[in-house]
């Protein structure tokens, strides 16, 4: 596709097919590798739930690598495809950083060594090599191995690499719902890798954000269509007064809601990525939309689906609050609802 013509209907369809076999592959790798309730055994052991051989066997795919140009050793790939693994990613209950990772990637444009983090913006200052900043919750930092940060140094901007090993870093652990190694992070007098400066680097920081913020939303919609499939299937057999509760309205009338609010995420997702990926004016507002549909909307599913269950989904021993606690952490990566909010209205407002 390009900026400057629509595509064919053949290419559409041809485009869409290669995504469904994308899909269809990385669902047999991810069931041949993991399941939700192996990601429920890691909140049964002590914190945090990370598994680094997962880690190692996503890196090895070369899934953080698919934004990476293939002159740079990666796949080569559109944030459409992207978006495809995350949500197969969030579907299989991986407890791995995907988004943030790939979209770091992509920005230094470098293929993944170890577990490399994008942060987002919370003015932090620079000095010629070094930079001080406070991050309150990053998800996963604390397995971090280098973060990408953006620092500011007399008003101009710079965009760098940091060590989490050197010398000032602080990582503070914290323990969010799905129990990631998350980590508050400071960091006080700490050697920075310059990867730009000027205004590049802004927009290459928000740039790296954007697909960042789309895959969540990308594997959100593949945690809310596992809890909702989960929830169908156990409507169809669990029966009370002599039908299944699948047959009556109230149940399936939530069914469905849920399900059509998964497919406008999915749309809305991937009219973001293309935005993004042809640079189109509107493609901070598009981003913002699908995240902020991801916040109002698409987190309700799995609390849905818990209803569905009943007070089966309650215990521990159910898969239900596994897809539960890893939604409400997801959203918690998107940023403020009111922030999106804001975006969207004054987008709506000049179109």
């Amino acid at each position: 596709m390009t900026p400057d013509r629509e595509p064919s209907l053949d290419e559409i369809a041809d485009a869409a097919a290669e995504l469904a076999e994308l899909r269809s592959t990385a669902d047999h790798i991810l069931n041949q590798a993991w399941t939700v309730d192996r990601a429920r055994a890691l909140l049964d052991g002590p914190p945090p739930a990370f598994d680094e051989q997962l880690w190692k066997t996503v890196l090895a795919l070369g899934w953080p690598d698919v934004l990476v140009a293939e002159a740079y050793g990666g796949g080569g790939g559109s944030l459409r495809e992207l978006c495809v693994l995350a949500e197969a990613a969030g579907a299989a209950a991986l407890p791995v950083p995907l988004a943030s990772a790939a979209a770091a990637a992509w920005c230094e444009q470098r293929r993944a060594a170890g577990l490399t983090l994008i942060l987002e913006d919370v003015g932090a200052t620079s000095s010629e090599k070094e930079i001080n900043g406070t991050w309150p919750l990053v998800h996963y930092g604390d397995a971090a191995d280098q973060l990408l940060v953006l620092g500011w140094r007399d008003g101009q901007p710079v965009l760098g690499a940091v060590d989490t090993t050197a010398s000032g870093v602080g990582r503070q652990p914290e323990q969010p719902l799905d129990r990631n190694p998350a980590a508050s992070i400071t960091l006080t007098d700490v050697p920075l890798r310059v990867l730009a400066s000027g205004a590049p680097a802004v927009e290459k920081h928000r740039d790296a954000l954007r697909r960042s913020r789309l895959a969540t939303v990308a594997e959100l919609i593949g945690i809310a269509a596992a809890a909702n499939d989960a929830a169908v299937e156990y409507a169809k057999v669990r029966v009370t007064f002599g039908r299944p509760i699948g047959a009556r309205q109230a149940i399936k009338h939530r069914l469905v809601d849920q399900r059509s609010v998964i497919e406008i995420a999915r749309a809305l997702v991937n009219r973001a990525a293309d935005a993004v990926e042809l640079q189109h004016p509107d493609a901070a507002a598009l981003v913002s939309l699908a995240c902020f549909w991801a916040i109002d909307s698409l987190r309700q599913v799995p609390e849905g689906a818990m209803q569905v269950f009943g007070g089966i989904a309650y215990t521990w021993e159910h898969q239900a609050h596994v897809h539960l606690r890893r939604a409400a952490s997801r959203v918690a990566a998107l940023g403020s609802r009111a922030e999106h909010r804001a975006v969207v209205t004054q987008w709506l407002r000049t179109r």
